[in-house]
């Protein structure tokens, strides 16, 4: 297993002000999306600013990088450029989320493509890869895999870790429930609240999983990130609970398998 990368010596337990910064920047972002009235927000404006509050993160660990210095900046940019990996590490990033909504739709007992689904014609794929690579996976990555995580990792367990991290990532999600067009709003239920919430929290124990896998490959992540969203887009895993729930699951079983060290997949990967 590789050595988690991130920064050492007297690097704080908790990076709390990252945590802080990334809230700050998000939340007033969408806090000017769920009332733009007082501005005269146009409906375009409004989609705007709802897309740039997922680049939080990446401004937070971007300052905090640069605030500690230029050795600190650097080790968040090598993780961009940590590219040659093996075969399993990118098979898992690009596969296993798409994989999982198939299976929990094939569970759910629902066809394969949504009604909902747009249709996948090269104008749209393109676009929405686009989007989805540079806010979920650049704009979100760049904060919790790439700055948050390895400074977690230094100090506590993977699992510990990715308990707290998964926590933050979810409340941080919260003004989303209230944002029209957001796939939190459409699920903004009790029952779709604490989905959600063990959505993310397997998810990050995944995220880790992987990290650890690559030495700490920032590109998986915004891979396994991008990858997901886009599926999600077309696959449609939130559109019932019942297809949600079995999503859930299916992830909270691949975190439990994978959090064994010694799973074949992390010693392909790490090899």
């Amino acid at each position: 297993m590789h050595e988690p990368v991130g920064p050492t010596g007297g690097a704080p337990i908790v990076p709390w002000p990252f945590f802080a910064l990334s809230y700050g920047i998000s939340w007033s972002l969408w806090g000017l999306a769920l009332f733009p009235a007082p501005l005269a927000l146009q409906p375009p404006t409004v989609g705007l600013l709802s897309y740039l509050g997922a680049f939080g993160p990446f401004l937070a660990a971007i300052a905090c990088s640069a605030f500690a210095g230029r050795p600190a900046l650097s080790r968040l940019f090598r993780g961009m450029l940590a590219i040659r990996r093996s075969w399993t590490s990118y098979a898992l990033a690009l596969l296993l989320m798409p994989a999982a909504m198939l299976a929990a739709r094939l569970l759910s007992r629902q066809p394969l493509v949504s009604p909902a689904a747009p249709p996948p014609l090269p104008m749209v794929l393109l676009p929405v890869l686009l989007s989805v690579m540079l806010a979920a996976g650049l704009g979100e990555e760049t904060g919790w895999r790439g700055y948050a995580l390895p400074i977690l990792l230094r100090r506590m367990s993977p699992l510990r870790a990715s308990l707290l991290l998964g926590t933050l990532w979810t409340l941080w999600h919260a003004p989303l429930f209230f944002l029209p067009d957001t796939v939190q709003h459409h699920i903004a239920t009790a029952p779709g609240a604490l989905l959600f919430a063990a959505f993310c929290l397997s998810w990050t124990v995944l995220f880790t999983r992987l990290h650890l896998a690559s030495g700490g490959s920032l590109v998986l992540a915004i891979l396994f990130h991008g990858t997901g969203d886009f599926a999600s887009v077309f696959l449609q895993p939130f559109e019932s609970g019942s297809t949600f729930a079995a999503l859930v699951l299916l992830m909270a079983l691949a975190a439990i398998a994978l959090l064994r060290p010694s799973a074949p997949i992390l010693r392909a990967a790490a090899d």
